[in-house]
């Protein structure tokens, strides 16, 4: 064990994993992120290279979760995910199918070049790992586990 101890941000989540399962809990947030001033975001810790994340649940248990297998997670809007202040993109309405059975309705954010600004091209050229809003509720979404997104 290491004499070094690094504080994080705890900061509360629920991940709904692409089985059907839903983890409440906390996850732990670097309070500097590598490439902004500013905490680290729930966005960026989930599109680190690590396959795992550690989740503490509401009873206090200590588990390791498989990024992939977290279709997506709600988070509340103060985790900085507004870092960056007003969006340059083009807020975009769409209705996104998981293959658990879920369905979400809301908006993104594409910000892509004028001639590739499409719904479609900002999906294939998304990192794995996205942003959505749903009014009240806040999600990031894994891309690799929709299997449909219908534009509104």
């Amino acid at each position: 064990m290491s004499d070094f101890r690094f504080d994080k941000i705890e900061q509360e989540v629920v991940l709904f994993l692409a089985d059907g399962i839903v983890l409440e809990g906390t996850v732990f947030l670097a309070p500097h992120a590598y490439t902004h001033a500013g905490p680290q975001t729930l966005l960026e810790l989930l599109r680190e290279s690590e396959p795992f994340l550690p989740l503490r649940d509401r009873d206090g248990s200590l588990r390791l979760v498989n990024k992939a297998a977290v279709s997506h997670a709600r988070h509340t809007a103060d985790t900085g995910e507004d870092a960056e202040g007003i969006p340059l993109g083009e807020m975009v309405a769409a209705r996104l199918f998981f293959f658990g059975g879920e369905t979400l309705e809301g908006t993104l954010n594409i910000e892509m070049p004028r001639d590739r600004s499409r719904l479609k091209d900002f999906l294939n050229a998304a990192p794995d790992f996205f942003p959505f809003d749903c009014g009240e509720s806040h999600y990031i979404i894994n891309s690799r586990l929709l299997y449909q997104v219908m534009p509104l």
